[in-house]
């Protein structure tokens, strides 16, 4: 966790709420722009939920513009997605480059490494307690900031605190994850798909696949 002095003497260009990969992307974007960023989470690394766990090639390109490369030998290279079901199933490679199945928590170390090399201030167990316009009330702790980026998931504070909840939809779904020492036996995402549910099957090692369940209650 960052020191706080500066926090309060100087107000921030931007102020991330949320810790995960998308909120640490938004705050090195910002950086290499010449702002002053912080990021808050109420967690501390690693921060993980159930995901697919692929990248895609847009996505490799994205973080090589944030600075953040791919070992070549990270994952598990991904050709395509597959969607399959009992009586027929589709499949389309990428028409540009491959992709990458990887665990979420090692993209996050990645992209925490690369937040601290950029001067993010990163404030882990660091819960947000509210937002005005002037800025970001922590516990005990008000942080002024012209900016307030909400990255704090589809369950969104900082959306409710905005307004903008009456914009947004409000069904839900349940997801399940768990990880199979077995070698992978495609080089695509396969999609199974099912009336109320799905489930994402992706390559994320030589010996491992991630497998993703979702549904629209969770008895399905």
């Amino acid at each position: 966790m960052g020191a706080r002095s500066g926090l309060r003497q100087n107000k921030l260009d931007v102020f991330v709420v949320g810790g995960g990969p998308a909120g640490l992307a938004a705050a090195i974007a910002a950086r290499q722009r010449g702002m002053s960023v912080a990021v808050a989470d109420g967690s501390e690394p690693p921060i993980d939920k159930a995901c697919g766990e692929g990248l895609m090639p847009e996505t490799i390109s994205a973080l090589g513009e944030l600075g953040v490369e791919i070992p070549p030998r990270a994952g598990h290279p991904i050709r395509g997605i597959r969607f399959l079901q009992p009586d027929a199933q589709v499949a389309a490679d990428f028409p540009q480059g491959t992709g990458v199945g990887i665990r979420r928590t090692i993209l996050h170390e990645w992209l925490i490494a690369r937040a601290e090399a950029c001067g993010v201030e990163l404030l882990w167990r660091t819960p947000v307690a509210g937002i005005t316009e002037a800025g970001v009330q922590l516990l005990g702790e008000f942080v002024p900031a012209r900016w307030i980026v909400g990255a704090d998931s589809s369950g969104s504070r900082v959306r409710r605190w905005s307004g903008l909840d009456a914009a947004s939809r409000q069904s839900q779904r349940y997801a399940t994850r768990r990880h199979y020492r077995v070698r992978p036996w495609s080089d695509h995402v396969e999609i199974y798909w099912g009336r109320h549910a799905q489930a994402y099957v992706t390559p994320i090692a030589r010996e491992e696949v991630c497998i993703v369940v979702m549904a629209k209650r969770a008895e399905d």
